[in-house]
């Protein structure tokens, strides 16, 4: 609170005391006070609370959002009993928070929309003010977005009385798409560990191995049946059935022409 003092100049006293100019200097003013010192005192005191008051307003209409959260973390936030990681995580949110055009709207002129349409850009992801496009933050950190911007407008509305009401109250969060990320971190249940590069390298490598086992079956088994069609037609072997199955015609073709080789080779000998 400013401080001021009476003094006595002829049959007169005047009180004085320093105000903040607009550069932001103190600077004395001295008013004219009565004949009575006591008088003059009251003078005083009443120009040093009406000083104050008007101090009080003016920097309420050009308190910034940024400036509110910097304001609560250093008179809640760290000196409150919440741990050391949460309050460490809460930093963070407002660090983040200052970088976002929003932490420079004038407190008074927040609305509900502007606080909605923040959130939902962390939540979902999108064009950032920086020209980069980035996808949403996890659902833990937007919940200490949240509750950052929850917290802080409650202290702007009491003790600080720099607001009559919270706009954080009318928002809702959100839900994000779920998508599956091998390598995340975010939302791993518990006893559960993320599959490592490496282990992820191995298993592209056996997955390929067994598709190109698979390929190769495929293409052996396509050869199979194009050969049982093509001795069916020449009435060379009978028709599959569940006692002589494909794998067994095949096989019994096979020997077949091995018997044709072995016969034809003992007729060219003999010739």
């Amino acid at each position: 609170m400013a401080k001021g003092s009476v003094r006595k100049k002829g049959k007169k006293w005047y009180y004085r005391f320093y105000v903040e100019d607009a550069s932001g200097k103190m600077v004395q003013k001295e008013y004219a006070g009565t004949e009575s010192k006591s008088e003059t005192e009251k003078l005083l005191r009443k120009a040093l609370e009406d000083y104050e008051d008007k101090k009080f307003v003016a920097k309420a209409d050009n308190l910034t959002v940024g400036e509110l959260l910097d304001m609560w973390a250093e008179e809640e936030l760290k000196t409150g009993t919440l741990s050391n990681g949460t309050v460490e995580n809460y930093l963070s949110a407002i660090r983040c928070t200052k970088k976002h055009p929003i932490a420079d709207r004038k407190l008074k002129t927040v609305t509900a929309e502007h606080l909605q349409a923040f959130l939902d850009l962390l939540t979902f992801g999108g064009e950032f003010p920086d020209g980069k496009v980035r996808k949403g933050y996890s659902k833990d950190y937007i919940h200490s977005f949240s509750a950052v911007l929850q917290q802080s407008f409650r202290f702007a509305v009491f003790p600080k009385q720099l607001i009559s009401f919270n706009p954080m109250q009318y928002i809702k969060l959100k839900k994000q798409a779920e998508e599956v990320d091998l390598f995340s971190d975010d939302e791993v249940e518990e006893g559960t560990q993320p599959i490592s590069h490496e282990d992820y390298k191995r298993l592209i490598k056996y997955l390929e191995k067994k598709i190109r086992g698979l390929r190769q079956q495929i293409r052996q088994l396509n050869g199979q049946m194009e050969f049982i069609s093509y001795v069916q037609q020449n009435g060379m072997l009978p028709v599959p059935t569940e006692e002589n199955t494909v794998e067994k015609t095949y096989m019994d073709h096979i020997a077949v022409l091995r018997k044709m080789k072995q016969d034809q080779k003992r007729e060219d000998k003999e010739k």
